[in-house]
């Protein structure tokens, strides 16, 4: 799980840092790479949550 949270984590910032290179530049790849940093960001979250509610209720393994 952790190593998951990781790659997304890892994925969502690089793609956020293209994307708001891009921005002024050119449109159609501020768009392309926002589109994937904002799917590894939902990834981060989701992840995120889940190990929040294992830990709570102990089994991290359910994720």
């Amino acid at each position: 799980m952790k190593d998951k949270l990781k790659y997304h984590l890892e994925k969502a910032n690089l793609y956020g840092m293209l994307a708001k290179f891009y921005e002024h530049m050119n449109p159609d790849k501020h768009i392309y790479y926002y589109k994937k940093h904002f799917y590894h960001e939902q990834k981060v979250v989701e992840y995120h949550k889940c190990m929040e509610s294992s830990y709570s209720n102990y089994m991290y393994e359910s994720c």
